[in-house]
C-alpha cells in the first residue's frame, strides 16, 4: 500500500504522464505483489513481502533509468 501511495503521488505522476498504473488490491491472504508491465512489454515483479518500498522504488527506478539510457542510445545511433 505504502508503494501504492508513493507511486500515486501528484508529483512522481508528473515525471511521466504517460504512466499508466493500475491497482489490483486483494483481500484474499495472498502474498503481496507488485507487476510492472512497461510499454515495450517487459516486465517487473516484486513480491512485497521480501521487500521494502523503499527497495521496491528503487527497483522501479533502476529498471526505469536502465529503459531510458538504452533508448537514448538506440536514438543516438539512428541519428548520429
Amino acid at each position: 500500500r505504502k508503494f501504492l501511495q508513493s507511486i500515486y503521488h501528484k508529483k512522481v505522476q508528473a515525471t511521466n504522464t504517460n504512466c499508466e498504473v493500475t491497482a489490483d488490491v486483494r483481500h484474499d491472504g495472498s502474498e503481496p505483489v507488485v507487476d510492472v508491465t512497461f510499454a515495450d512489454g517487459d516486465r517487473l515483479i516484486m513480491k512485497g513481502a521480501h521487500l521494502t518500498t523503499g527497495e521496491m522504488l528503487t527497483a522501479l527506478a533502476s529498471r526505469c533509468n536502465a529503459k531510458d539510457l538504452k533508448e537514448e542510445q538506440k536514438s543516438k545511433k539512428k541519428n548520429p
